[in-house]
């Protein structure tokens, strides 16, 4: 998944090809490294730029953005947020404001996964106002929903999701979990379904079909489905987990109680899979 935002290319008007017949770009090693895809690259080219290039207030901004972009990317989502609050300090200064909607976008991703899901939901609204329908701003948006138990307002949110990305398993497989939230099992289902007919060899579309079933008390039918989603992925822990609830249901409680062992040797912080170890390693 790529957070970057390209505003230095954008903003400074060169393609890819013009770069080399533009001596006075500033942060030129980053460009290049955006314009390869090489995030680590790009990262150290920002840095150095910053330290060592003397930049206007407005590439600052930009440099520091895109900073903020590339440590999204890499994962390291407090300094991420640090070079986003930049960014916005040095605008400040300079009594402009940031209007790019990808800048409220990520650093909407960043709070959200460091824990802040209400500041992170303000700014994914912003992003999204300035452009609707932009899916990765939909699928942060919900999950901070759900992260806050917004169920209604998060199905609406992967609803639309839906419509802006009909041919995407991941849109239905996420507005399945947030029907599964609200207690809309059928609608689950359906769903969870639509995703599995636009990729039938996902382990990930068998799985939420798998587990849709499984709520819907039909445990039986989700069991070859849930084999089938932990053959395409075994190492998944959640995978193994489904499959050895459909084998509990179904009434193979010794093989359901190695698989739960299984699913927590591979996801032990999975709060559902460590309850289901506990409750089923002694029986």
């Amino acid at each position: 998944m790529r957070f970057l935002l390209t505003l230095l290319l954008a903003s400074l008007g060169f393609s890819h090809s013009a770069q080399a017949q533009a001596p006075d770009v500033p942060c030129r090693a980053a460009l290049e490294a955006l314009s390869e895809g090489e995030n680590a690259e790009v990262i150290a080219a920002l840095e150095v730029c910053l330290d060592t290039e003397e930049l206007t207030p407005g590439q600052e901004v930009l440099a520091y953005a895109e900073l903020g972009a590339a440590l999204l990317e890499a994962q390291r989502y407090e300094d991420a947020l640090a070079a986003h609050a930049m960014a916005e300090a040095i605008a400040e200064t300079q009594d402009f404001e940031i209007l790019h909607p990808s800048f409220y976008r990520n650093r909407g991703i960043a709070l959200s996964e460091t824990g802040d899901n209400e500041r992170a939901i303000q700014d994914l609204l912003r992003a999204d106002r300035a452009q609707p329908d932009e899916p990765l701003t939909l699928v942060s948006l919900g999950f901070a929903y759900r992260a806050l138990d917004l169920d209604a307002e998060a199905v609406e949110v992967f609803d639309r999701l839906v419509r802006a990305t009909p041919d995407w398993s991941g849109a239905w497989i996420n507005r399945s979990s947030a029907f599964l939230d609200l207690g809309m099992t059928e609608a689950a289902v359906a769903d969870a379904e639509r995703a599995v007919e636009i990729e039938p060899d996902s382990g990930s579309t068998l799985n939420m079909l798998c587990w849709t079933l499984i709520q819907d008390n039909r445990a039986q039918t989700a069991l070859p489905l849930c084999e089938q989603a932990v053959e395409a992925d075994p190492e998944i822990g959640a995978f193994v987990h489904s499959l050895a609830t459909a084998l509990e249901a179904t009434g193979e409680a010794r093989r359901a109680r190695r698989l739960f062992s299984r699913a927590y040797s591979l996801s032990p912080d999975d709060p559902e899979i460590a309850a289901d170890y506990e409750r089923t390693r002694n029986p």
